[in-house]
């Protein structure tokens, strides 16, 4: 057999039939949501404003813990708007997670930084915090205005720990390395509605963090 066929036979082994398949996601309808929808469309309120994004943001806030949650448009979108917020810049580095979905990378590149990619341990799936240390130590230059990396001379101007399938990464660590390092935390907590962290919601940890719905 050809490794080219070794390959598709393996890939078929461990993928599922259509009849196996469970999707990670999906929306539900079970209330009064054709109402609501219907509310919307009879009043105008389309857009970004009106009394359920007001209602949507203080429910959101009241639930996770934080002090003000903002509605965008999506999970994306808020992450983006969390890079400018914390200060990066184009040419800037921003560390975040190999095993992550594409949005964290996408929004970073939106800024015009560059994704800096780091490795992720087996408890979490998230960020490995004690070889991220042991990197950052190996790589990084502290100089007045922030850490740069030596081999590149940029600026890693924030690091973005991304809670996989809402498991919480050791958010205690993160929170001290950013502050011996010099970095903004910036939360990605897109996968993580309803996950805590020793108590506490995610997307309280960092200077902001993005929480997402998905469809």
């Amino acid at each position: 057999m050809t490794l080219p066929s070794q390959i598709i036979q393996t890939i078929r082994q461990v993928t599922a039939t259509e009849a196996q398949f469970l999707p990670l996601h999906e929306p539900m309808f079970r209330g009064r949501e054709k109402e609501y929808l219907n509310e919307c469309i009879d009043t105008g309120w389309v857009s970004s404003v009106g009394r359920f994004v007001d209602r949507l943001e203080g429910d959101l806030a009241a639930y996770t813990g934080v002090k003000r949650a903002v509605v965008t448009v999506n999970g994306t979108a808020a992450l983006h708007i969390c890079l400018l917020l914390a200060g990066v810049q184009a040419g800037d580095e921003v560390l975040m997670p190999a095993l992550s979905f594409i949005a964290t990378a996408n929004a970073v590149a939106y800024c015009g930084a560059l994704p800096h990619f780091v490795d992720s341990e087996r408890a979490s799936l998230g960020v490995d915090m004690a070889a991220l240390e042991a990197y950052l130590q190996e790589i990084g230059q502290r100089k007045r205005d922030g850490l740069y990396n030596k081999y590149s001379g940029r600026r890693i101007a924030a690091f973005v720990p991304m809670h996989t399938f809402g498991h919480p990464v050791n958010l205690e660590a993160a929170v001290a390395l950013c502050e011996r390092m010099g970095l903004v935390l910036i939360e990605d907590a897109a996968e993580s509605l309803g996950s805590y962290y020793k108590g506490t919601h995610t997307g309280n940890w960092g200077r902001l963090s993005a929480l997402s719905f998905n469809g």
